[in-house]
């Protein structure tokens, strides 16, 4: 083999494959980047505002304890699994555990109506939902959910199952690496509700091109919007398979706390936050000081400039002043990503501050038939463990198999 040659064969077995498991994706990232910061949120804790991390090597074992206490929980490769909790890393463990354990992650817009709702859940072969709170309930009052077990996911709970999971693997170690076989090349990515105007509400898997197959592990990604929305989706999955940073807020409210903290590379805004962006950067304000005497102005000015406009005096002097707005995104960004057409104030502020627009391209949503799409596979049970008495003592209702936070939906 020539040096060129080997070099092309490296270059080849460096890259990701194209049908790498999230299994594969995730102990990937334990092995390269088990200490760099995996994922970020911000926290309301007695009133105050705190932020919590999680390295690769933490979500890792967290995800694949958690992955297994569903299947303990009697989840199956093929099933569905629906998600209701806040945005945030626990959204993020919870949409990643279903994935490993081989089922489906099923996420609901709220505006959806119950009985659009009630019609697709009783299609398909939803085995567990999974809630924060009964608030989050309603939407799904109309279907009918007979076989399925709904988990109240505070963190007291999720502690246990994960608990569960721990014990199921001591007992069966190649359970997760059996689940991955058997779902092998087959399609894991969240689906969502897409509710229709003019006809009924579709079941679909968000995909896009564009520059998420860009993202490199170095990155730090601040990412808005809601767990539902298709644009969050996708970028989700890019991180997965990227192996970056990710910080991630629901509400524009929230943007200016986290890119100071964050101080990110990369900022996709959804289009809800992206309709505002013009907005929060004429009240944007740096160590608690706007950024300007007359931000307006001076985006104007620079806008006008980047057009190649003729301005002269205080214009010219307001086009300069564009740098002060820097420290605002955090002092280090370099690609900014709006879910919507970019105006013309946004992209002469990224280009005078040298920063890129990066675009992406959300595919058609198809139609999608999850109860032909996925065939269900009973995993083995794990191997008994002898015990010296048959009375010992159990948590939850008398006869129960399942945690307290387990319950018939």
């Amino acid at each position: 083999m020539t040096y060129v040659s080997r070099i092309h064969h490296a270059r080849r077995r460096s890259q990701v494959p194209v049908h790498e498991s999230p299994l594969s994706r995730l102990e990937r990232h334990a092995r390269t980047r088990a200490l760099e910061v995996a994922v970020i949120e911000q926290r309301e804790r007695n009133g105050h505002s705190e932020w919590a991390s999680f390295t690769w090597n933490e979500l890792y074992r967290r995800v694949i304890d958690g992955a297994a206490g569903m299947i303990e929980a009697g989840v199956n490769p093929g099933q569905v699994v629906v998600i209701r909790v806040p945005t945030g890393i626990r959204q993020v463990e919870l949409e990643l555990a279903t994935r490993v354990a081989g089922a489906v992650p099923l996420l609901l817009p709220d505006h959806l109506d119950p009985a659009e709702v009630g019609r697709l859940l009783d299609e398909i072969q939803v085995r567990l939902v999974i809630v924060d709170h009964e608030s989050r309930l309603p939407l799904l009052g109309r279907a009918a959910l007979s076989e399925a077990q709904l988990f109240e996911c505070d963190d007291r709970s999720w502690e246990r199952l994960r608990g569960m999971g721990l014990e199921r693997r001591k007992r069966q170690p190649d359970l997760l690496s059996y689940v991955d076989s058997v779902r092998t090349d087959a399609r894991s990515s969240a689906v969502l509700g897409l509710p229709r105007e003019k006809s009924q509400a579709w079941l679909f898997r968000p995909e896009c091109s564009g520059m998420l197959a860009d993202l490199r592990p170095d990155d730090v990604v601040l990412l808005t919007g809601e767990a539902t929305d298709r644009f969050t989706t996708v970028a989700r999955d890019a991180h997965l398979t990227a192996g970056c940073t990710m910080a991630w807020v629901e509400s524009p409210g929230r943007l200016e706390a986290a890119l100071a903290h964050v101080r990110p590379t990369h900022v996709l805004l959804d289009h809800r936050t992206a309709k505002v962006l013009e907005d929060l950067l004429a009240a944007g304000q740096v160590d608690g000081v706007a950024w300007h005497e007359t931000p307006v102005e001076v985006l104007e000015a620079a806008s006008a400039q980047v057009a190649e406009a003729k301005l002269k005096g205080k214009h010219k002097k307001l086009a300069a002043e564009i740098g002060a707005l820097a420290p605002w995104w955090g002092g280090r960004l370099r690609m900014l990503v709006l879910d919507l057409r970019v105006n013309h104030t946004v992209s002469g502020m990224a280009t005078a501050l040298g920063v890129r627009i990066g675009r992406i391209a959300h595919h058609p949503a198809v139609r999608l038939d999850l109860s032909r799409e996925h065939e269900v596979v009973v995993v083995p049970a794990a191997p008994k463990i002898e015990v010296s008495g048959v009375d010992l003592p159990r948590r939850g209702r008398a006869g129960a198999e399942l945690d307290t936070a387990f319950s018939l939906a």
